[in-house]
């Protein structure tokens, strides 16, 4: 099955759990054909009831695309294609901004992981998912920062991850399943943290 198809099908899960939701979010996969990015407006608009013809294809490393049914792609496609021309190993790119990783994102605090959820990053001590100054959507400043950030974290991992400052959550990884497995892990590390300091 194509990475295209097993991610359509696994869409309706992550609005369920609110890992993508109607104020936004969004996510590219590469295929044999390019990167294919989720369009515009994906949940204020559809709900994230997407098929295949709505994903904007972008064939080669530069800005041309192919949109079909009249859509235009996420306007942080730079962002995702940027961190997957990163890695031509990784295949897949999820944003989101679920509530969990909101409440370390807003304030611009790194998230810290317990050894026991780094390994799913393949990194062998705790560690902190770093975050970046807030910068607006869509500027080619915000992909740079991203790069530049899982360049110095996650060089010789098999996935990356970055708090977007004021904005949400970037990860990416090699597969659909195994990258969506870290962004689960660390919602729910993120809860569990926030949690904690609201009983002290």
């Amino acid at each position: 099955m194509e990475r295209l198809d097993r991610l359509l099908a696994l869409i309706p899960e992550l609005y369920a759990q609110g890992l993508l939701d109607a104020s936004g979010g969004n996510v590219a996969v590469r295929t044999s054909q390019g990167v294919h990015v989720s369009p515009a407006q994906a949940g204020e608009l559809l709900r994230w009831k997407v098929r295949a013809e709505d994903f904007v294809l972008f064939p080669g490393d530069s800005d041309a695309s192919m949109a079909r049914a009249g859509r235009r792609p996420s306007r942080e496609n730079r962002l995702h294609r940027a961190v997957l021309n990163l890695r031509r190993d990784w295949n897949f790119s999820y944003h989101g901004h679920s509530w969990g990783v909101l409440g370390f994102a807003l304030p611009g605090r790194a998230l810290p992981v317990s050894a026991h959820f780094a390994h799913l990053l393949r990194h062998g001590k705790a560690l902190e998912i770093p975050v970046v100054p807030p910068i607006p959507s869509g500027l080619p400043q915000l992909a740079e920062a991203v790069v530049e950030a899982i360049s110095s974290t996650f060089a010789g991992c098999t996935h990356g991850a970055v708090l977007l400052g004021g904005h949400g959550l970037l990860v990416a990884g090699a597969e659909v399943e195994s990258t969506l497995a870290l962004v689960t892990a660390l919602e729910g590390v993120a809860r569990a943290q926030l949690w904690q300091l609201a009983s002290r």
